[in-house]
């Protein structure tokens, strides 16, 4: 009893205290280690840019006294840094409260994801075949769809051997945007296939941290899509295929998440 005679309130008991401090340090834990993800995410898209931005600044000392040379090169190393700036401002969209969704041809979208991995496929003489209507508009985020399509391109892009073939296929089927990405690559290794979709996995040794596909799973989510894969690893016909299903109309208003399977 206080001295005005009221009881004191009761104190909880010392395990209730200790399991709230560790809720506490768990939550500082999950949002350190968004914010750490959310870096390595950022460095992971912009690394191809940047080392383009290193390679041009060589050559432009290299041919110094090529004004020709050095204001094309400089006029590359412009759209390398605009597309640094623009994967910059979406990885930071794609954590942050989504805007709403918006009416997009996704043909477009899927060229321009295409057209950044230009370079490599040019280096590697990738054979491409692309199946694609005039157009297949729905409701999307444009960037990270973008962001999305750009990462299974690339992903299969470095699965390859010089001369493999890619296949990229967008249709509409009951009421979804249907993209397909296959390659003739070497396979995803067993080890990793359970955990396909976690950050960090990885079977690309020092060229590699894993994040790819975790975007890729996180931004169907968002659309209330779904992404299936297939791989084989060894015989005749080894390689992988991704195939992402986004709804027309767009996320439906629930939440409703979607789900990783094997084709």
């Amino acid at each position: 009893m206080t001295e005005s005679g009221s009881a004191s309130p009761p104190r909880d008991p010392p395990g209730n205290e200790r399991t709230r401090r560790l809720e506490i340090a768990l939550r500082r834990s999950e949002k350190l280690a968004m914010a750490g993800r959310l870096a390595a995410s950022v460095m992971h898209e912009i690394n191809n840019p940047s080392q383009a931005v290193a390679d041009l600044v060589y050559l432009i000392a290299k041919d110094a006294d090529r004004p020709d040379l050095v204001r094309a090169r400089a006029a590359q190393i412009e759209e390398q840094l605009v597309r640094i700036q623009y994967i910059t401002r979406q990885t930071l969209a794609f954590f942050r409260d989504p805007p709403r969704t918006q009416k997009k041809d996704l043909v477009p979208l899927v060229e321009t994801a295409m057209d950044y991995h230009a370079g490599l496929a040019q280096e590697k003489q990738i054979e491409i075949r692309k199946e694609m209507p005039d157009m297949l508009v729905a409701s999307v985020y444009p960037g990270d769809f973008l962001q999305m399509v750009s990462n299974l391109v690339r992903n299969a892009m470095e699965a390859l051997p010089a001369g493999g073939k890619l296949r990229i296929r967008l249709r509409a089927s009951e009421g979804a945007g249907r993209l397909t990405v296959a390659d003739t690559g070497r396979g995803i290794p067993l080890p990793i296939r359970a955990r396909l979709f976690e950050a960090f996995q990885s079977d690309k040794a020092e060229a590699g941290n894993g994040l790819g596909l975790w975007i890729c799973k996180t931004i169907v989510d968002k659309h209330g899509g779904q992404i299936r894969w297939r791989s084989s690893t060894g015989g005749k016909t080894h390689g992988t295929v991704f195939s992402v299903s986004i709804p027309l109309e767009g996320p439906r208003e629930d939440g409703a998440s979607a789900s990783a399977a094997v084709l």
